[in-house]
């Protein structure tokens, strides 16, 4: 308290933020005097109750009848306002007002709840202040406090064996553990915030290569305050003062991590409670006089009747649900041999000891606490108590996303991808399953089986919605038990709401906007069960076949009430078998007992599980100078175990570990890039770091290597140096450019514009002029086609101008329509630029014209580099054919290596612009208007017509043109296996080597069905 009062001569002014998260409170006198704030406490999913402690508070401290006023602001305050009669603000003027009380002079304020972030700049003038702009996140909860409390749970284990949430306290105790680690980081490790998804796949991605956690946690707040910059300030220039308000301001990682941009970032006095502060206000300036009844807190209104959609009770009727799960101790007869699998997981670690009879013997299942090598550690120490000398292990095998790192620190016999290990584990329980549903915790699977091999699969592409993590995160926030509590809560529901199913953001909003409006408790958890079966068989099963036979794995089969919303939904029960939350290493398990014994092999190369337990990780680090023409710098790690090298670290691939004996195939995304090179060698030059003005008394033009620049620069090379000029390109795109791009954006999009804004600052300054064309079409087969580029390429050159702030006076942006008659592109080219350069227009004609056979010539030579490859290729032998944009195929930052990934593995993998495809039809698709959605859709059916032929799509999240071709590639597919793989900026490897990995294992079977002899049908 600030101030002494006389109860019976002052009245008070409540004021009470109600958030997703907290409550907090600010009591104010007549004399707008701060007397008393109530501490900022998480209400944990019951904010009527935590206001209401807080009103009684007050009343035993001030007295009812001093209180005046009590108003209210906060995701919570409006229903709360609305039921009781009292005054409400929102969110965003009671901060600014607030702020403006505490400091006058306040320019920005920027503010960071539980799930609001916002910026607000403010005007001062001779009359007073104005509001000058403002801007909030939408409705993704990404870079919010629930989004830092997430990411601390999901580490907790990493720091010490968490304990369940069961109110504020330990969550509390948690985070601070959490930020007190983060602050000993000196090298803040690259984390993508942009989405929570991306955000667990970047740092699971980060701890399975040894990163050390401090260096993560802080990585992740440096990351959230590029976020803010990128999505909230966009192009904005903060003033000072700056204020720094809400949840996340009482977090020091995040203030240092805003720091870094704004040093002179202030913190003021009541940080998370201006909000209350700013709401009091404003009743005492409007003259409110509406104190609460408390008891009316609580009570709902008898005659207010919920109006929300609703869905059937949760019952299990047609599924044996097996309640007991234990293993007891099986005698091993003469032979105590075994084989162990491990299931190294996003979330948790797990393994199955199998006999020669392949049955489980032994099993053990934890979290996997970010450090999936310490924890294997753990579980191999608990196995030899439990074993002792009773059992001779025979061999190992790993999988899951963490199966290359713990296989190769145990020197694994086999390292297996979970989709092929979950299969074989199935198929071993039950012969007959036909199809397979997998929920783990980043990751969910489908896969099809026939005669007992998967013929088909899918997984989740980058969203986690409705995965096991994403269970546990909401569970913990309710302070719910997730084992056993959660699913009898689910269970007791008569009317569980419907939840969008689409992303975990919009599942949480729902949930807390049905909270506000009185729904009970259980009704929200039994629609969320619903919400994640739905968004699982729309994501990942979606027109797949869904046969008669269905196994549900996976932590979440271990929910009653989740396999309940199977059975409902689907009208059929479903296979639930025993242990089948280890089936993955059980799968791994008897798949290496079956490969010991069809290949003969003796000896296990597992280095023992003492050496293993005993290893301490000591390591040297060093910095990557392998490749002179790299600039990443990425940090490796050299270890030694028992005298084995082994080098962790490099976004490559360089110095991964393999246990496979596939011949390495012949890179061909490499080999285009050597075709494109041949074609433009001497003609350009890559940007330097200081400005290159000329080159040879030629005047440089500077062009990104990014967008159309992947597809057309050997045009224009040869067009600008036909004309004396030397065009300069910028490096392939490197991790510092796609950071610079991603904090550039002036708006959100798809990765690969970002990433063209980051070519496009690295060039500024650099070169003479800045060739940013406006393209809006390409050329067609027919003429009848329309040829469009999307919308995102034909802006580029307007948004990227527009982001970077880039003059006018050394820019080159012609609008052309390449679709057109080269003549009449070379007049336009020789209109829009004549004013700056001065051209003839028969220089440019005939620049234009030699420019575009040299293109021809370089489209030509990789087509009769494809016809020999393909005539090269045995007829028995798989083709997987690369369909995508060119800026996602041959850009090796936005493919994660995939060229180079598919030759390790042994698979033949040919890009799409190997092939002309041109004389495909496509009149079935007549009102296809995007060029490169019919030349992906032309090789698509092609890859059908051809049995060999395999399809792998490349996209990228947010791309909208590619949200409308992926449903027409399926289409064509039909019932042949493809595979999708949706790339961002999280710079993950490991679930892309899953998904090829296992997409491999389904060509192969899919061969062995195709009739002896069958001859490749070739079109060229």
């Amino acid at each position: 308290m600030t101030a002494q009062i006389s109860p019976a001569s002052t009245k008070l002014y409540v004021g009470i933020d109600a958030g997703s998260v907290s409550v907090n409170g600010m009591v104010i006198d007549e004399r707008k005097r701060i007397l008393y704030e109530f501490p900022y406490v998480r209400h944990m999913g019951k904010a009527e109750e935590m206001v209401a402690a807080l009103i009684r508070e007050l009343h035993e401290r001030f007295g009812k009848e001093s209180i005046a006023s009590v108003a209210f602001t906060g995701n919570h305050g409006k229903n709360l306002s609305e039921r009781l009669g009292t005054f409400y603000e929102f969110e965003i003027i009671s901060q600014v007002l607030g702020a403006l009380h505490l400091r006058p002079d306040v320019r920005t304020v920027i503010s960071m709840g539980g799930q609001d972030t916002s910026l607000a700049q403010i005007n001062h003038r001779e009359a007073g202040w104005d509001l000058a702009t403002f801007n909030t996140n939408g409705p993704c909860a990404s870079g919010t406090g629930s989004f830092i409390d997430q990411q601390a749970e999901r580490l907790a284990t990493a720091v010490y064996e968490k304990k369940n949430v069961k109110d504020h306290r330990p969550l509390d105790s948690i985070l601070g553990d959490f930020i007190s680690l983060g602050l000993k980081s000196r090298k803040p490790a690259s984390v993508a915030c942009r989405c929570t998804v991306f955000t667990k796949s970047d740092m699971i991605h980060l701890q399975n290569k040894g990163e050390l956690l401090e260096d993560i946690i802080y990585g992740l707040h440096i990351g959230n305050a590029r976020n803010y910059l990128s999505t909230i300030v966009s192009k904005c220039s903060l003033l000072d003062p700056i204020l720094f308000i809400g949840g996340l301001s009482l977090n020091a990682l995040q203030v240092r991590a805003f720091r870094e941009y704004f040093p002179s970032l202030i913190v003021p006095a009541h940080s998370t409670s201006i909000g209350a502060l700013g709401v009091a206000l404003q009743a005492l300036q409007s003259g409110r006089k509406d104190c609460p009844d408390l008891e009316r807190v609580l009570v709902k209104d008898p005659g207010q009747t919920l109006s929300v959609p609703v869905g059937s009770k949760l019952v299990l009727q047609k599924t044996v649900f097996p309640e007991k799960n234990e293993i007891p101790w099986r005698p091993l007869g003469r032979s105590p041999a075994a084989y162990l699998g491990i299931d190294v997981g996003s979330t948790t670690t797990k393994y199955a000891l199998i006999n020669q009879r392949q049955e489980i013997i032994h099993k053990r299942y934890v979290p996997t606490q970010g450090k999936p090598i310490e924890v294997t550690q753990a579980l191999l120490r608990h196995l030899r108590e439990q074993i002792r000398d009773r059992v001779q292990i025979l061999g190992v095998a790993t999988t899951g996303s963490g199966r290359s790192v713990v296989g190769d620190f145990l020197n694994a016999d086999l390292i297996i991808d979970e989709i092929t290990a979950h299969a074989r584990g199935a198929v071993e329980i039950d012969p007959e399953v036909d199809t397979i549903f997998e929920i783990g915790g980043q990751d969910a699977k489908y896969i099809s089986i026939a005669n007992t091999h998967p013929l088909d699969f899918d997984m989740n592409k980058v969203c986690a919605a409705g995965t096991g993590s994403f269970l546990h995160e909401l569970a913990n926030k309710y302070g719910i038990d997730i084992v056993g509590e959660f699913q009898e809560i689910a269970l007791s529901s008569n009317r569980p709401v419907k939840l969008a199913e689409r992303c975990t953001v919009f599942m949480e909003s729902d949930l807390v906007s049905y909270q506000q409006k009185g729904v009970p408790r259980e009704d929200l958890i039994g629609g969320l069960c619903y919400a994640i079966v739905h968004n699982y068989l729309n994501r990942v099963v979606g027109n797949r076949r869904i046969g008669e036979k269905v196994m549900f794995l996976g932590g979440p089969s271990l929910n009653k009430a989740v396999v309940a919303a199977f059975e409902n939904i689907l009208g059929q029960g479903l296979i639930v078998p025993r242990h089948r939350e280890v089936l993955g290493a059980f799968g791994a398990a008897v798949s290496l007992q079956e490969k010991m014994r069809s290949e003969g092999i003796k000896e296990s190369t597992f280095r023992g599980i003492d050496s293993a337990i005993n290893d301490r990780m000591s390591h040297s680090e060093r910095t990557c100078r392998a490749d002179t023409e790299c600039h990443n710098q990425c940090k490796l790690k050299v270890y030694n175990f028992d005298g084995r090298k082994s080098i962790w670290g490099g976004e490559c691939g360089r110095y991964e570990r393999s246990r496979r004996t596939e011949e390495r195939k012949e890179n061909l995304f490499d080999v285009r890039q050597r075709i494109w090179q041949s074609h433009v060698q001497g003609i350009f030059e890559p940007v330097q770091d200081v400005p290159l003005m000329e080159v040879e008394g030629r005047p440089t033009v500077g062009m990104i290597r990014a967008l159309y620049g992947l597809q057309s620069s050997v045009l224009w090379a040869h067009f600008f140096d036909h004309l004396g000029f030397r065009l300069v390109l910028t490096p392939p795109t490197s991790e510092q450019i796609s950071r610079i791009g991603i904090e550039t954006m002036a708006a959100e999009t798809c990765y690969p514009m970002k990433v063209s804004h980051g070519h496009a600052k690295t060039l500024m300054g650099k070169t003479s002029y800045l060739f940013l064309p406006t393209l809006i079409d390409m050329a067609t087969p027919k003429p009848s086609e329309r040829g469009y580029y999307c919308p995102m390429v034909q802006s580029s050159s307007f948004m990227i101008r527009s982001a970077l702030g880039i003059p006018g006076s050394d820019l080159l942006s012609p609008t052309l329509n390449l679709k057109s008659d080269p003549e009449i592109i070379a007049l336009d080219l020789y209109k829009q630029l004549f004013g700056k350069l001065g051209w003839k227009r028969g220089q440019v004609k005939a620049a234009f014209q030699y420019a575009l056979q040299r293109q021809e010539q370089f489209e030509k030579e990789l087509h009769r580099r494809g016809r020999e490859f393909l005539m090269t290729l045995p007829p028995e032998e798989p083709l997987v054919v690369v369909t995508g944009r060119p800026y996602n195929l041959h850009d090796e930052r936005l493919n994660l290596r995939l060229g180079q990934n598919l030759a390790k593995l042994g698979v033949s993998a040919l890009p799409m612009d190997f092939m002309d495809v041109s004389d495909v039809n496509l009149a079935d698709f007549s009102s296809m208007f995007w060029g490169l959605g019919a030349q992906i859709l032309r090789t698509a059916r092609h890859i059908r017509k051809a049995p060999t032929y395999f399809g792998l799509h490349l996209t990228n999240f947010s791309c909208g043109a590619d949200s409308f071709i992926e449903h027409f590639y399926k289409h064509i597919m039909g019932d042949k296996a493809y595979l999708i793989l949706e790339m961002d900026e999280h710079s993950a490897a490991a679930g892309v080597m899953t998904r090829i990995e296992a997409y491999k294992n389904v060509i192969e079977n899919s061969m062995r069905k195709l009739a002896p002899g069958l001859s490749r049908r070739f079109a060229h």
